[in-house]
């Protein structure tokens, strides 16, 4: 599926992110004019999910901010991905969000969160994430 690297919300394909804490809030983009008229999926692929003990879960979601980057908000939420254990999952999920500016002022931005449900086990997921016009 086409994608554009430039916007890319979490790691990349050669590179994606390792994390073992909660929440992650990844690097924001700007979409000064919102998103297209039917909105933008995240995608999100991941791998190696995995949790030492327990029936913890993961769970993305998009944040959005309507006044620079200085306060965000959950918008968006992807299914919870678990239980995990200590055998791997793997996956790619989509996340449909659609924004649109409220002042020409204030510039959206849009971050990928990841929250996993457990900080007293040894939770770890690799995963990147970008943006689409379309899911599959």
């Amino acid at each position: 599926m086409p994608s554009d690297a430039l916007l890319a919300l979490a790691g990349t394909s050669a590179s994606p992110i390792t994390s073992t804490t909660t929440p992650v809030n990844n690097t924001a983009i700007t979409l000064p004019t919102g998103t297209p008229r039917r909105g933008l999926k995240a995608r999100v692929i991941y791998s190696a999910a995995t949790a030492a003990s327990g029936s913890d879960t993961a769970q993305f979601n998009i944040d959005v901010s309507y006044d620079g980057g200085s306060t965000y908000t959950a918008t968006a939420f992807a299914p919870t991905i678990g239980p995990l254990a200590t055998t791997a999952l793997s996956g790619e999920i989509f996340i449909p969000f659609e924004v649109s500016p409220t002042s020409v002022a204030n510039q959206i931005k849009i971050r990928l969160t990841l929250v996993l449900s457990s900080t007293a086990h040894t939770d770890t997921i690799t995963y990147f994430s970008d943006l689409l016009l379309a899911r599959p």
